[in-house]
């Protein structure tokens, strides 16, 4: 499919992609000393489904994540913490208080132009700064805040910039939490969560933190979590919010990294309930509902209703797992409208298939087959694509919509603190004709004479873990075009 054609380049085949991702720290100089139990009674435990390769912090990313260490209400921490110096000593703070400050620090450019009118490719340094606090003053209370300067160096006028990349010097979380054992004498355990919060649901394609983008999306509201007391055989989570708009939105103010006290969309309001049940040592099923509302920049309604299903099987240290996710979506639209005529209605589709095998090596080595499908209608709410699509800054070159695309991926760590990853993955258009088109290049043929197929890319990423509280991460992506 010759998509630069759309932009006369008719002989340019191959379009070249450098994704420079140095993190020139995650300079974790934190964490309260001792864990704190939620009860007088428990402990926190160690999670069972990390790895001992994975114990320093996750994997994942570089992006801040001391806020999500600890789960209270299930009484484990996602990874341990081996600290030689802590703000906790530094300050000489109570057991009963966390802070932590981490920063990131990244290079990215790209050499060829593939958005629609640009001529030119782009380069920016995007730096991450968050400050996590909180107190437990008494048992099962916690109070915590989370503050973010996320703002973006780079040419005087780039291709790309948005509130994904900038925004400086705002609160990102504000909450208290209380937890309650053994709810009304029964069977489980309850939290509570009030104020302002970030979330993570399930595989995250759908409510995430985002794990590569500068910024992150808040929500003001209550979030409520019933757990199975003791084994944790099922958790059942529902929330009521509004999500936070992001600012300034202006170019200018983005561009000059302006410094705007974000604020709640009294006009959207985003509900859902998400259920986990384990159906055996490593086997999970998770169902769920997300119900988002919100109005247009022109004040039109728009309402998205998506309830899913996922199955999937924790990665082992040797042996097979999988993860099969299906989502539909279903609302109205005004972008609908435009395109098909007088109905708003739109129905839509997402789903993610993947197979992977470990073997028992030093190196633990893992192959991992998936596949990827959204209709072009498919509104990915507040998820994250990193995780499947690669890089999601400047180079951000799908979206989960209007996507058919196979890939398998290569996983290794050559030592305990070096993780290794590459993937090839091709991509066509669920529907040719769309007029959402390939939609981050802000490119489409309504006649569909250009065909499906947009083409491959090929990633490569390392990450080193330097010491516990210093990271270094590279990686390198190719368009190769249909």
């Amino acid at each position: 499919m010759d998509w630069l054609s759309f932009k006369g380049h008719r002989k340019l085949r191959l379009l070249l992609i450098l994704m420079g991702g140095l993190f020139f720290s995650h300079l974790n100089f934190a964490t309260a000393g001792e864990a704190v139990p939620s009860s007088p009674s428990e402990a926190l435990q160690y999670s069972t489904e990390v790895l001992d390769t994975l114990e320093n912090r996750p994997r994942r990313s570089l992006s801040a994540s001391a806020s999500q260490r600890r789960d209270y209400l299930a009484n484990k921490e996602s990874w341990v913490l081996k600290p030689n110096l802590t703000l906790h000593k530094l300050l000489d703070l109570p057991s009963w208080v966390s802070l932590t400050v981490e920063e990131r620090v990244r290079y990215e450019t790209y050499d060829r132009p593939w958005i629609k009118d640009t001529t030119q490719g782009q380069w920016s340094v995007p730096i991450q700064s968050v400050v996590f606090g909180e107190i437990r003053p008494i048992t099962n209370w916690r109070f915590g805040m989370e503050f973010w300067d996320a703002r973006q160096w780079g040419p005087s006028d780039p291709n790309r910039i948005n509130n994904g990349m900038v925004n400086t010097l705002n609160f990102t979380q504000i909450y208290g939490a209380m937890i309650e054992r053994h709810l009304l004498d029964g069977p489980a355990d309850a939290e509570l969560k009030f104020g302002q919060m970030t979330m993570s649901l399930g595989s995250t394609r759908l409510i995430g933190r985002y794990a590569f983008r500068n910024t992150q999306q808040s929500y003001v509201g209550v979030q409520g979590r019933f757990r199975e007391s003791g084994s944790g055989d099922w958790e059942l989570t529902a929330f009521a919010t509004d999500p936070m708009a992001l600012l300034p939105d202006e170019r200018d103010a983005l561009l000059a990294n302006d410094s705007v006290w974000n604020r709640p969309m009294t006009d959207a309001h985003f509900a859902g309930i998400h259920l986990t049940k384990q159906l055996d040592d490593h086997q999970h099923f998770e169902a769920y509902y997300y119900d988002l509302a919100r109005l247009t920049p022109h004040q039109r309604q728009q309402t998205y209703h998506t309830p899913g299903l996922r199955l999937y099987r924790e990665v082992q240290k040797e042996g097979f797992d999988y993860e099969i996710e299906s989502v539909g979506q279903t609302g109205i639209s005004p972008e609908i409208q435009a395109q098909r005529g007088p109905s708003r209605s739109f129905g839509a589709l997402m789903e993610h298939v993947q197979i992977a095998y470990a073997w028992s090596h030093p190196w633990r080595p893992r192959l991992q087959l998936e596949w990827d499908y959204a209709s072009p209608s498919f509104d990915p709410l507040y998820g994250i694509s990193v995780i499947d699509f690669g890089p999601s800054g400047i180079l951000k070159l799908f979206e989960r919509n209007n996507i058919n695309s196979p890939a398998w991926r290569f996983l290794f760590n050559p030592e305990k603190d070096v993780f290794v990853y590459f993937v090839h993955r091709l991509w066509w258009l669920a529907d040719g004709r769309s007029p959402v088109g390939w939609s981050e290049a802000q490119l489409s043929d309504p006649t569909g004479r250009s065909g499906s197929y947009v083409g491959d890319t090929v990633e490569v990423a390392a990450r080193w873990d330097l010491a516990y509280n210093l990271s270094f991460q590279a990686g390198w992506q190719i368009l190769m075009k249909g």
